[in-house]
This record gives C-alpha cells, sequence and structure tokens, in this order.
C-alpha cells in the first residue's frame, strides 16, 4: 500500500466551541471485481455494517433535529 492510498477508518474531531463534534469516515472502496468470491462477500458485508452504523447516527441526529424543531407549549392558566 503506498502513502497515498487512503486508509480506512473513523475519526471524530472534537470541537469544544461547537455544539457538536464531527465525524469523519474514511472508506475506500477496492475494485471488487479483483478479489475472490468470498472476500467480496465478507467485504460487501462488512461495508454494509458500516453503513448501518452510520445511519444509526444519523437517526439520532435527525431525531434531536425533530426535537428541537418541536413548537413549545407553555400552559397558560384559565380564568381564576
Amino acid at each position: 500500500m503506498s502513502s497515498k492510498d487512503p486508509k480506512v477508518g473513523i475519526n471524530i474531531e472534537e470541537r469544544t466551541e461547537e455544539r457538536y463534534d464531527l465525524l469523519h469516515l474514511t472508506v475506500p472502496v477496492p475494485h471488487l471485481a479483483l478479489l475472490p468470491e468470498e472476500t467480496r462477500q465478507h467485504l460487501t458485508a462488512a461495508w454494509r455494517e458500516q453503513l448501518l452504523a452510520f445511519r444509526s447516527l444519523v437517526d439520532v441526529a435527525i431525531k434531536q433535529t425533530e426535537k428541537s424543531e418541536e413548537p413549545k407549549h407553555s400552559e397558560h392558566p384559565g380564568p381564576a
């Protein structure tokens, strides 16, 4: 592997001045056709699992966004 080849990884950039940290996901996609069938199957399954993990993070972010968009209901006392 040369130094120019992308590395597989997940990096979390902590942003102390911001509300959220940043998740950086690096997933190089090999030319699957060049690999043995069993290897392709394992890589495809692993890729799917990484995408599912990422989707769960996106789902949480969406729920938090929707929660923050909900109107705040204040209780108005009725006439005394």
